[in-house]
């Protein structure tokens, strides 16, 4: 879709506002693994074009730096990867499967998060406010990951976000963006329901946890969203405040939906934001 398309099709609005970025990421598998951590193969290859929109003279705008241009459109770095299934608590560490025993459970870890973007796909934008404080909201009629049930299952998005007040860290379940019922799972961590974190002696288990991105949504799919009851803003923006926005999308490789299932998949990835005077 070209910038001159999405412009016709997002129109200007005053109290609530919708800025979307777009990924297309291509992802196949470079060889076959036995479990969810693929201790011993490359898991995908990713190749991602990435643009990002926002309404024209809008309260909600997006940029590639803290200083601007603002603009409805800009295009975020673009990278060719390899993902590997990792384990975080709260996206500062990062953990990678070093050993399984026979019956594929993972029991032991190291800290990859030097190596972070060998393993996942991470980079910055920045959201600027307008003349009155927003509430801003992930928008999730505008968002979409994959159709595919099991990699839906397994992925996971990180925001960092950092505004005047402090910071900000959410962890996102996938499901809500499509279908996941088809998805199979298998058990491969000792205990179900939990994440890698620091330890007292290294590492140790901690419950997940990544919710529900319906929770901290607007509601709508066209460029008008309205509050949805209940939902939970992301962030707080002052008058004309720009906060940044760190993103992760990776592989929770605790998670039992992460296993060869997942693999060999397409994935189009749409990241929306939508905002509404606080």
């Amino acid at each position: 879709m070209s910038a001159s398309n999405i412009k016709d099709i997002l129109g200007s609005r005053r109290r609530m506002v919708a800025a979307a970025a777009w990924m297309l990421v291509l992802v196949t598998a470079l060889s076959a693994a036995t479990y969810a951590w693929f201790s011993n193969s490359r898991f995908t290859n990713v190749t991602p074009v990435v643009h990002t929109v926002s309404d024209e003279g809008s309260d909600l705008q997006i940029g590639l730096s803290a200083n601007g241009p603002w603009d409805t459109t800009a295009t975020l770095a673009a990278a060719d990867k390899t993902l590997y299934p990792i384990s975080t608590a709260d996206l500062s560490r990062f953990w990678r499967g070093t050993f399984q025993n026979a019956a594929g459970v993972t029991t032991d870890y190291a800290d990859c998060t030097a190596q972070l973007d060998d393993y996942a796909l991470s980079g910055t934008l920045y959201l600027k406010g307008s003349d009155s404080a927003l509430n801003v909201y992930l928008y999730q009629g505008q968002m979409s990951v994959t159709s595919d049930p099991q990699l839906l299952a397994a992925l996971r998005l990180g925001l960092v976000i950092t505004t005047q007040s402090g910071t900000q860290m959410h962890i996102f379940t996938c499901d809500d963006l499509g279908n996941t019922s088809g998805a199979t799972s298998r058990r491969t961590t000792a205990q179900d329901g939990v994440v890698v974190a620091v330890g007292a002696s290294g590492w140790t288990y901690t419950d997940d946890p990544a919710r529900a991105i319906s929770a901290y949504s607007m509601d709508g799919t066209g460029d008008t969203p309205t509050a949805r009851a209940g939902a939970t803003p992301i962030c707080t923006l002052a008058a004309n405040e720009v906060a940044s926005v760190r993103y992760v999308v990776y592989m929770e490789g605790c998670d039992a939906n992460c296993i060869d299932e997942a693999q060999a998949r397409d994935v189009v990835l749409q990241l929306a934001f939508a905002a509404a005077k606080a």
